[in-house]
């Protein structure tokens, strides 16, 4: 249920003294929301509405839409609200540690504005170990715990918290956001609450738009366009950058968006970015790498692509191979050969994990590229995926349609367009498709020579 703003006089006074007291005057927060950010502050905090069953409801409430909107601002100032209370416990949660704790996250806010030395006696400690945790010198603790899996659901077993605050809600396993409301105690004159701070776009999308964009619960829609702080020109020129998908859900807040096949690139645009090779043999070639995608049953097919970063700027497909056979060893080795003879190649690499579905392992192929390996510094890799292969190929044919990845000439794109067409964001759509293992094969390539490239590591 949207709520675009709040009538002023149906807010009781006490709860206007307490979101004075405890939000303008707090110590701990160096910054005043701005009015529509100071809404799902005033609904977390609202008295719990009760059932005819006599049932407590913890307030909930989801808070975003585009992106620079002032989430982690929004879930710092609530994480803090109440730290100078007496017995206040609360919860922190995303999908993983690295942005869990990652610069500009509520976890950073917290550091700089709890953790100050100018706070005095009122200076909070941190710790690390064996979870972040922000605590108040009265020992109230801000706990920041990392869900990438509904099974981890088990990490809310004898705990409690007076807020629970789901930062990219969306991203979180739809089975956490439906446990963790077991773990919102109620042994506290705190109104317990759980506040959603989150773009659409993740895997509980669905499950937020039915609860709170389409449900009973209320929903804030807060953005860049709704943000007093920023430069909205500069910010929307940012957001034009973003490929067509994620523009619908960080620049427009469409929640009610679902990408589907087709809509990554055109045949014009995939087209339009061949070159002839000749043309850039005044540039030198700073890296190199060879992804393979190899089959994974008697109907795929083993495809490799040859990836140059050139020191223009420009990457270039500059060969690929692709072989239906079950034993393309030959093939492999010998395009290998052939790149690497052209191209100072830094990694080879493979799909995910060695085994599994696979019909060979990293092993055999470090065993059958040893030579090359050897007297060419060649590394032999796994290369890390998204478990989506539609994910895979969007930054791919985002590079394609600024311009920044183009292709040799000489090359057939047919195959490499029909996989740009069918691969569909359903993981059960593709389960009855062919791999898309030319686009696979690309997308290893890609992703490894953006990351030598930012870390400039070499293997010769």
């Amino acid at each position: 249920m949207l709520v675009e703003k709040l009538d002023l006089k149906k807010i009781p006074n006490t709860l206007k003294l307490l979101y004075y007291k405890t939000i303008i005057e707090n110590p701990y927060i160096p910054v005043t929301p701005y009015p529509k950010q100071a809404i799902p502050i005033i609904l977390a905090n609202l008295e719990e509405t009760v059932t005819p069953e006599g049932v407590k409801k913890p307030n909930s409430t989801l808070a975003g839409a585009g992106g620079f909107g002032g989430k982690s601002y929004l879930g710092s100032m609530l994480a803090v609200q109440y730290l100078q209370e007496p017995d206040y416990t609360c919860l922190v949660t995303r999908k993983n540690y690295a942005e869990l704790c990652d610069t500009n996250s509520i976890w950073e806010n917290l550091l700089s504005w709890c953790c100050n030395s100018e706070l005095g006696e009122l200076q909070c400690e941190s710790k690390k170990s064996p979870v972040p945790q922000i605590i108040a010198p009265n020992g109230n603790t801000i706990y920041f715990k990392a869900f990438d899996r509904a099974d981890k659901k088990g990490k809310f077993k004898s705990a409690s918290y007076d807020r629970i605050i789901n930062d990219e809600a969306s991203e979180l396993p739809k089975g956490i956001l439906q446990f963790q409301y077991r773990s919102v105690r109620n042994t506290s004159k705190i109104p317990r609450s759980i506040i959603n701070l989150s773009n659409p776009g993740g895997e509980s999308t669905e499950y937020l738009v039915n609860k709170f964009v389409d449900g009973p619960l209320p929903y804030v829609s807060l953005d860049w366009r709704d943000n007093p702080h920023i430069d909205k020109n500069a910010y929307e020129g940012s957001l034009d950058e973003l490929d067509y998908i994620d523009q619908q859900y960080q620049k427009y807040g469409n929640w009610h968006y679902k990408p589907s096949q087709g809509e990554l690139i055109t045949r014009d645009e995939l087209e339009s970015n061949r070159i002839h090779y000749d043309d850039y043999k005044e540039y030198r070639v700073l890296f190199n790498v060879i992804g393979i995608d190899l089959a994974g049953s008697g109907r795929d097919s083993t495809a490799a692509y040859s990836l140059c970063l050139f020191e223009n700027g420009k990457m270039i497909v500059t060969g690929k191979e692709s072989t239906p056979s079950p034993y393309p060893e030959n093939k492999i080795v010998n395009f290998v050969d052939e790149q690497s003879s052209k191209y100072y190649t830094n990694t080879v690499g493979f799909e995910g994990e060695p085994g599994g579905d696979k019909i060979y392992s990293l092993r055999h192929w470090k065993k059958e590229l040893q030579e090359l390996s050897r007297s060419r510094g060649i590394r032999i890799k796994m290369i890390p995926a998204s478990k989506s292969k539609f994910n895979r190929a969007r930054p791919v044919a985002l590079e394609i349609r600024k311009g920044n990845l183009l292709f040799d000439n000489s090359l057939d794109l047919e195959n490499l367009f029909d996989q740009f067409i069918y691969v569909h964001p359903s993981p059960e759509v593709m389960k009855s498709k062919k791999s898309p293992d030319e686009l696979d094969a690309l997308g290893y390539a890609y992703s490894e020579l953006v990351r030598i490239s930012r870390t400039g590591v070499t293997f010769r």
